[in-house]
């Protein structure tokens, strides 16, 4: 597998559900629509809608909804297209953002091994190619994944999920 860091030059989009973030090593045990989308489905109807945990799995799902999705890893940032009237506008100003201006919500904590896969939540991981994710390199340990919708600019929104180190691996 390939790892890449976008730095914002593409996007990702899923087939209809939200987005998984899991250590690249737990990936082949990720069975996606063949099973344990349904623990996603589960989340989603108990209302939560922001970045969680699925229980007894160390792997997190961003929100509830289908947006598109890019890397700026130097910011450890993922980004969510909201609202924006094209790509670059959306970059530009997501690159821009004061984000200690910004009022987080504490997001759960995620442990990797270095290497963080974002993807679809309905892909199996064994079947997820280089195209379909986004790998963010991170020195092992625990993050916390924050989370804020925000307004960038007049008619440009996104939801941010940072990635903030609580914990050296």
């Amino acid at each position: 597998m390939t790892h890449r860091a976008p730095e914002g030059r593409e996007w990702l989009e899923t087939d209809g559900g939200p987005f998984l973030l899991a250590p690249v090593s737990l990936l082949p045990t990720w069975t996606g629509y063949e099973g344990d989308y349904d623990l996603v489905i589960e989340g989603t109807d108990a209302g939560w809608s922001e970045a969680y945990l699925l229980p007894g799995r160390n792997v997190m799902v961003l929100g509830d909804e289908p947006l598109a999705s890019t890397v700026l890893e130097s910011r450890s940032l993922i980004v969510q297209w909201v609202h924006a009237n094209s790509e670059d506008e959306m970059r530009a100003h997501a690159s821009e953002v004061d984000l200690d201006s910004i009022v987080w919500r504490e997001g759960p904590v995620l442990e990797s091994d270095g290497s963080l896969a974002l993807m679809d939540a309905a892909l199996p991981g064994a079947e997820a190619t280089e195209g379909e994710l986004f790998v963010l390199e991170r020195d092992a340990g625990a993050y916390r994944i924050d989370s804020a919708e925000v307004p960038l600019a007049p008619h440009c929104a996104a939801k941010l999920h940072r990635l903030v180190r609580v914990k050296a691996g």
